[in-house]
């Protein structure tokens, strides 16, 4: 074995081992302060119904409830089922790090800088990876990503597919994964890729539908139809920012499981919400779509430029998912620390993904000054304030700055000369 292979297992293992500690911290300091975690406020009676004999309306997909109850296998209190929840955080927080390493080596760049990378934004939403369940996603997602560059693509849907079925959003990347394949005319496994998509996604409904509870597992579809504006999302840090200039009112109320904001404005834009977060994700699926064909047409269809659209596209989708909906909520960032790791991989110039990473972080840090603010000083709710809701709107304004920005990328991907490097300055 090389001293390279052996120095990637030792850093793999001293972040892993770093990530561990941190996690033991964090429960140690639950158990010191009495506090109240997520995990235990909000999944636990969802796992513990499970095991008495009720299947939960839970706002999540049916999948999730798999991550959500085999903690409570483990434990029947709440302390003991909080324990074996980070131990479950922990376990995918490695499988992704093992997955950031393969994917560095594949595409030639650094795997000690990618894992470390990963880590440190991981470790910079540290409260929200271990206290949600979003990591399970987020890394399901990576494997599937990992799959589809690789050619396993029955594996890349299907891993696609058990994401989504566990939360919604990495249902936007599903045209992302096909429209390489479509572009390539590999028919064959573009109809059993969204073959197998669809019937993972069944087979994961089946266990309700047999125990008659379908209502159940649909239940997250519906749950999110009538819901208002959620207080962190773009729409509402931007009506709070002309209530501060006193041109509107709105009051905040609680609701679907989080803050939300309603009034005049809000009540009237709400309904455009879901229809122009729709239009923003397809945006970018045509935008990927004849950025591939121009490629092939002006003879610039090469790998590096195929996987700098790739991962653009799919970082793009699920920041518009993320920007441009209804809910926001602040640990949404971790859903895209993945892709973002990506696209340090890609031969792009060395300062766009400095302005990348530094944006990331930026937001993150953002988001953290957020909760702290928000919730851990104003007490959320009624008390949160128009200068609290600036911090959310910098973050928001901060995201879609890095959004435009990658849309830079893939432009300048599109537009370049035949025979110059995009990574030359």
């Amino acid at each position: 074995m090389s001293g390279l292979d052996n120095g990637v297992k030792r850093d793999r293992l001293i972040l892993g081992i770093l990530f561990i500690a941190a996690s033991v911290a964090f429960i140690v300091a639950i158990h010191m302060t009495g506090a109240l975690a997520e995990v235990v406020k909000i999944y636990f009676p969802y796992a513990d119904s499970l095991f008495n004999g009720v299947i939960p309306d839970m706002e999540y997909p049916p999948f999730a409830l798999v991550f959500i109850a085999l903690p409570r296998l483990f434990a029947a209190t709440e302390m003991g089922y909080l324990i074996v929840f980070v131990a479950e955080v922990a376990v995918f927080f490695i499988i992704g790090l093992i997955v950031t390493g393969k994917l560095a080596k594949r595409y030639n760049f650094s795997q000690h800088m990618a894992m470390l990378i990963y880590t440190i934004l991981m470790l910079l939403m540290f409260e929200f990876v271990v206290d949600r369940f979003d990591i399970f996603p987020a890394i399901l997602t990576l494997l599937s990503f990992y799959c589809l560059v690789t050619k396993r693509y029955v594996w890349a849907f299907a891993l696609l597919s058990i994401a989504t079925m566990t939360k919604l959003y990495p249902a936007v990347l599903f045209p992302i994964y096909l429209i390489p394949l479509i572009y390539n005319r590999d028919w064959m496994n573009a109809l059993k890729g969204a073959g197998v998509f669809i019937l993972v996604a069944a087979l994961t409904i089946l266990p309700f539908i047999l125990a008659g509870s379908l209502e159940s597992a649909t239940y997250f579809l519906t749950y999110h139809m009538d819901r208002p504006i959620q207080i962190e999302s773009t729409a509402s840090s931007i009506i709070f920012l002309f209530q501060a200039l006193g041109l509107t009112n709105v009051d905040i109320v609680f609701s679907y499981g989080s803050d939300n904001i309603v009034g005049p404005w809000p009540d009237a834009v709400a309904p455009f919400l879901t229809p122009l977060m729709i239009a923003a994700v397809v945006a970018v699926y045509a935008m990927y779509a004849y950025m591939l064909v121009s490629l092939r047409r002006d003879g610039k269809d090469n790998e590096n430029n195929r996987m700098i659209l790739l991962g653009s596209a799919a970082l793009l989708s699920i920041m518009a998912f993320m920007i441009f909906g209804k809910v926001f909520s602040s640990q949404y960032p971790i859903w895209i620390i993945p892709p973002i790791v990506f696209m340090m991989m890609m031969p792009i110039s060395p300062t766009s993904k400095r302005y990348i990473l530094a944006m990331t972080v930026a937001a993150i840090i953002l988001a953290q000054l957020n909760f702290a603010v928000n919730i851990g000083i104003s007490g959320g709710g009624a008390n949160i304030t128009d200068a609290g809701m600036m911090i959310v709107l910098a973050r928001n304004v901060l995201l879609f700055v890095l959004f435009a920005y990658i849309i830079r990328i893939s432009m300048d991907v599109w537009k370049k000369p035949r025979r110059a490097a995009y990574f030359e300055e």
